[in-house]
């Protein structure tokens, strides 16, 4: 059996495309609070939601194989890895539970869509911080182990 292997340029560019899919998705989910957004483009922002969640996820399972876990480095990236998967249960819930109340006349709005925008924001914002790590890590020998 063919085991395909990860070269460093690969996971750069994962990094490089998985940062610029979560700060687009911040940008375009300002915008969309603020002044809402058109059909067309909401579908692009949906689309791009979902491309940036995915990215995330793959950078995960990267690190936890591709990371070399003794280094003092390695060992933070791993730690906020799986420190991402723990914000993103917390955002889920904000946002399901921010919009589950949406439904309830007798809350406050504000708490509804304060609820939905930081779990938004909270879940891209560390997905940029995330992946903007990865990449200045990543031509770190120390760190990430390439055959």
């Amino acid at each position: 059996m063919k085991v395909m292997k990860i070269r460093k340029e690969q996971v750069k560019y994962l990094c490089i495309i998985a940062f610029g899919a979560n700060i687009s998705s911040i940008l375009l989910g300002i915008l969309h609070y603020i002044i809402g957004l058109h059909i067309a483009i909401g579908i692009i922002f949906s689309i791009i939601i979902v491309l940036s969640w995915f990215l995330n996820n793959i950078l995960i399972i990267l690190n936890d194989f591709k990371i070399v876990k003794s280094s003092p480095e390695g060992k933070k990236l791993n730690r906020l890895g799986y420190g991402f998967l723990g914000v993103q249960i917390i955002a889920i819930f904000l946002l399901v539970g921010g919009l589950f109340l949406l439904n309830a006349n007798w809350f406050s709005p504000l708490l509804q869509y304060t609820l939905i925008v930081i779990g938004f924001l909270s879940f891209f914002t560390y997905g940029s911080a995330f992946s903007y790590l990865n990449i200045k890590a990543i031509d770190n020998r120390e760190v990430w182990k390439f055959e």
